[in-house]
């Protein structure tokens, strides 16, 4: 997925208008009814599971919502950089404050010489009534502290308002950092100080009557150190380390006592455990096996109740840590209320009771090619209430790490507040830190590919094996790089409640790639293309791709030998086999006689190196890696085979994860004629592959599968295709994808080509380039997803048989023929069992 959660905007609920017919009431079919209701299906032990079937009782976990916006003021008259961005910096019983920071933009021909960080920042406080949320007083720290070089943190506790700040010396190099604390009635200064002699504060967290900041520190080895304040304002430093491994992270620190904390760290060796006394600073090392019951992946804004627990934000909900009992339990789920989950899960928790809730943050934006003039601040009440959709059946809607992109959310939201009888929620309890390991060492992308496969396998078979004994989920969200699903035996075919989509509307020729077999179990919809991006003038005689041996030839002239497929031999070929599977299996039957199959296997052996280049090596200059400059300000990434960067001129082509119009124009830009996307080498010289980023499908043993599919037509009605398409993704719709291409355009010929060509201080501008983007850009890229093959996705069973099996051939320790026989049993033995 190309995005992580930065989303999104708040509570925007879908209009009344959508252009789907939604039967309000389903006819039964799919599951036996389970007859239990949710009232106890309230997260206990921090599970995910939702109990599909169950029905929703009056006191199933359910919570009123109120939300209010805080507009911070900030001066309008002045041409914004950057959109301000608003942030908590804290709260109590009665008041609220917001962190309001951006830059004003720098006029042309500006004298450089003369430049201050404070006629162009924008740091701002809004201090909010709890009880109201009506702003009592703005303070304008820039004004405030004038002097600074830089305000670096704010944080709000224990009534006051501690501001930190650096002041730098060019003349001296040296820099002062400073705390100064305020009223946050007033603005008044209280106290101020130079603390200089301590690190600067990444994170904060209240334990009993302490305050304990960790900061990261980059020298031979990244280490942090802890900076404890008591209550009566004495400081002490402790540094954190593993030796001479690196640490990166200290996800949350949690209160042991009074007194003592635990300090879990993420580094390279994995997650270690120090408890600290905060009275003396004294550490000991703890044995990670005692906290195996505590998983930290995914968890954000961590709060300490009074309770003494701590409170943290997941994807998908809030859970609390319970130190005593040695357990994490739901406390909250995004479902349980009627507020959009993806805004949820940017905000930050200011209070958390269990029973009533705040959270605050800036309200989410989905304007990717153009800022706002302003970042209103959300500020959501969520209190327990008796729950409005009693009486309706769950169905469980299963998504990989729990996050559910705005426009869907807002579906979920319509289709709840719409059907009569059924109730979605979302659940991720297929949790990816249970199948992935994330303890090995990884060095090379064929290291990366081995983990995610072997990875993939596991969660894939948790899947299938529940889906079989009718427990797994209703609907699957952004599964189908788990290419086993699509079985009859797993999954339903689409085709007959989607029906026949005009092919003028929609690109009805994603939907035909990405069928097995002739039925449609993975509906993407919406999707990124992987290919080559180059001249087109360099594609095969296809006009859309390469036969191996015209990639061959590609490869030798063009490429000057240097391969933009970085995978060694093995995960070469298994990507290749992917790339055209629909050739050597059919019908759960495999044929690796194929000819085509051969021509793979001869072009890797003879054209790709043994193994991928180790990471290190590129890192330390062991090796020439392929790593350049590109233009200043544009970062093209290769995207499926690698993670490179491009140089202008210097390269022919390099690979592309294309998830949306930027991507494609960042890319033209790259190469000025780079406007095909290729298909990988294949025999018949397809076209490139596309990778869905939301795609949707629908269990063989689904409670009520029209039901479901009431919502999977939801998703292909304009109220999701146009804001996903805005929000720089390629859709299944046809007009949405082009109302996304000409924003882009106006966007990049506008304020977004500074991003692309620099900025140009003569006229406070973009450099000019003589490029200007148009319909013509638009029409390629349609053209370029008209031209794509199939769904690129991964069966991760049959891809580890063939890594582990075509090497003898590739090392010429076995002909072909034998190799072929043994994965070619090995794959059929995999089918037969599945069916």
């Amino acid at each position: 997925m190309k995005r992580a959660p930065i989303k999104k905007d708040a509570v925007k609920v879908m209009s009344a208008v959508l252009t789907v017919s939604m039967a309000l009431s389903f006819a039964a079919c799919g599951k036996k009814d389970t007859g239990k209701e949710t009232g106890s299906a309230s997260g206990k032990g921090g599970t995910e599971e939702v109990l599909s079937g169950s029905k929703i009782s009056a006191d199933s976990p359910w919570f009123d919502s109120t939300m209010n916006e805080i507009i911070p003021a900030v001066n309008t008259g002045r041409k914004m950089a950057s959109a301000p961005f608003s942030r908590l910096s804290g709260a109590d019983d009665k008041y609220i404050v917001a962190l309001t920071t951006g830059d004003y933009d720098i006029p042309a021909n500006f004298n450089w010489e003369n430049y201050r960080y404070s006629d162009f920042a924008i740091v701002t406080l809004s201090v909010v009534d709890r009880n109201t949320k009506q702003v009592k007083n703005t303070i304008d720290l820039i004004g405030m502290f004038s002097e600074a070089s830089c305000i670096e943190k704010v944080l709000y506790r224990n009534g006051k308002i501690s501001v930190y700040y650096t002041i730098y010396d060019p003349y001296t190099d040296t820099a002062v950092y400073r705390e100064a604390e305020l009223d946050p009635s007033t603005g008044d200064i209280l106290n101020e100080k130079d603390i200089s002699g301590y690190s600067l504060p990444d994170r904060t967290f209240d334990i009993g009557d302490y305050l304990v900041e960790t900061g990261m520190i980059w020298e031979e080895v990244s280490y942090f150190k802890l900076i404890i304040t008591s209550s009566d304002g004495e400081r002490k430093e402790v540094v954190i380390n593993d030796n001479n491994s690196d640490l990166y992270d200290i996800p949350l620190i949690l209160p042991v006592d009074g007194s003592k904390a635990l300090v879990p760290c993420e580094g390279k060796n994995g997650m270690i455990y120090y408890t600290v006394d905060l009275e003396t600073g004294a550490l000991t090392s703890e044995n990670a096996k005692d906290y195996e019951w505590l998983d930290l992946s995914y968890k954000s804004s961590s709060f300490t109740g009074s309770d003494g627990n701590v409170y943290f934000l997941t994807t998908s909900g809030i859970e609390r840590i319970d130190m005593k009992n040695r357990s994490v339990d739901k406390i909250f789920d995004f479902s349980w209320c009627g507020i959009n989950r993806s805004s949820l899960s940017d905000l930050e928790i200011a209070d958390c009771t269990g029973d009533s809730i705040l959270l605050c943050g800036a309200s989410p934006t989905s304007r990717p090619y153009g800022d706002p003039d302003h970042s209103a601040f959300s500020i959501i009440d969520l209190k327990k209430a008796e729950n409005p959709h009693a009486g309706k059946t769950v169905l469980e809607l299963y998504v990989p790490y729990g996050y559910v992109d705005e426009s869907i959310a807002d579906a979920i939201l319509k289709y709840n507040e719409m059907s009569t009888d059924y109730h979605i929620e979302v659940s991720n309890r297929y949790k990816e830190s249970d199948y992935y390991d994330d303890t090995q060492y990884i060095d090379s992308d064929d290291d990366s590919d081995l983990v995610n496969l072997t990875g993939s396998q596991k969660m894939s078979n948790a899947l299938a094996m529940d889906i079989l004994n009718g427990e797994g989920p209703d609907i699957l969200l952004d599964t189908s790089a788990f290419g086993q699903l699509n079985n009859p035996a797993y999954l339903a075919d689409l085709t007959p409640y989607i029906g026949d989509l005009d092919p003028d509307r929609y690109f009805t020729s994603i939907i035909a790639g990405a069928k097995t077999d002739g039925a449609l179990y993975q509906l993407p919809i919406c999707f990124s293309v992987a290919g080559i991006q180059t001249d087109p003038k360099n594609a095969g005689s296809s006009g859309t791709g390469f036969t191996t041996a015209e990639y061959a030839e590609f490869l030798d002239g063009a490429l000057n030998g240097k391969d933009i497929i970085t995978y060694g031999q093995a995960h070469y070929f298994a990507k290749l086999f992917n790339l055209s599977a629909d050739m050597f299996i059919k019908g759960g039957k495999a044929d690796f006689s194929d000819p085509a199959f051969i021509e793979l296997a001869e072009f890797v052996k003879d054209h790709v190196q043994q193994n991928s280049t180790s990471w290190s090596d590129i890192e330390n200059g062991d090796v020439n890696g392929p790593v350049a400059e590109v233009a200043e300000n544009v970062v093209i990434y290769k995207g499926m085979f690698s993670r490179d960067r491009v140089t202008p001129g210097k390269e022919e082509a390099f690979n592309i994860d294309c998830y949306g119009m930027s991507s494609y124009i960042r890319g033209v830009v790259s190469g000025k004629t780079f406007t095909a996307i290729l298909g990988f080498p294949s025999s018949d010289g397809r076209g490139p592959v596309y990778k869905p980023i939301v795609s949707v499908a629908i269990s063989a043993q689904a409670e009520n599968t029209e039901a479901c599919a009431e919502f999977v037509k939801m998703l292909l009605s304009d109220e999701v295709q146009i804001p996903l398409a805005m929000n720089d993704d390629f859709v299944i719709s046809r007009d949405a994808f082009r109302q996304g291409g000409r924003a882009a355009v106006e966007y990049y010929n506008g304020d977004g080509a500074v991003i692309l060509f620099g900025y140009d201080p003569a006229t406070g501008g973009a450099v000019n380039t003589g490029i200007v983007f148009s319909d013509k850009n638009i029409d390629d890229m349609e053209n370029i997803i008209l031209s794509c093959s199939k769904m690129d996705t991964a069966d991760a069973a049959i891809d580890l048989i063939l890594i582990e099996e075509m090497p003898a051939y590739f090392t010429g320790q076995k002909d072909l023929a034998s190799v072929t026989a043994i994965a070619r049993d090995r794959v059929q033995k995999v089918l037969d069992e599945r069916n």
